[in-house]
């Protein structure tokens, strides 16, 4: 008999570590999958957060900026009605994926585009995917030009 139970006790232990080894793996693949589909969603944001820093730059002074937006692949954007209509596009696409902050800066620059809007945006775009605020003298002493 004490032979028999040690045979079962030694089964027990090792049915017990295949099944936690099991888990392990399992908790392992679903952690990995998580932080593969978080830094995607990283990247896609700095991407588009990218390009609509371009398009709000050429919105502040179109001429200026067409020829940039031109060699970005966008000469389909021949007009500032053209541009606004992108950056509307663009704004009910950040839906989707930007913070709250984000998309309250960007309305606010749509309704009234000028530099200290464009600046409140980009600094949303900061915030949302690095974090880390920056002081208010810092912002104060920021020049875009």
């Amino acid at each position: 008999m004490k032979i028999s139970m040690t045979i079962e006790n030694v089964l027990s232990v090792l049915s017990l570590l295949g099944v936690g080894g099991l888990l392990g793996a399992y908790s392992q693949a679903l952690w990995e999958r998580k932080n593969t589909i978080l830094l995607q969603k990283q990247e896609f944001k700095e991407t588009r957060y990218k390009c609509i820093i371009l398009l709000l730059l050429a919105r502040l002074d179109f001429e200026k900026e067409k020829k940039k937006l031109h060699r970005h692949g966008r000469g389909n954007l021949k007009n500032i009605s053209d541009l606004n209509e992108e950056l509307t596009a663009e704004y009910y696409n950040m839906i989707l994926y930007a913070s709250e902050e984000v998309l309250t800066s960007m309305s606010h620059f749509l309704d009234n585009p000028n530099k200290k809007e464009f600046q409140k945006v980009t600094i949303e775009m900061r915030n949302d995917l690095w974090g880390g605020k920056l002081s208010s003298d810092f912002i104060k002493n920021l020049d875009f030009k």
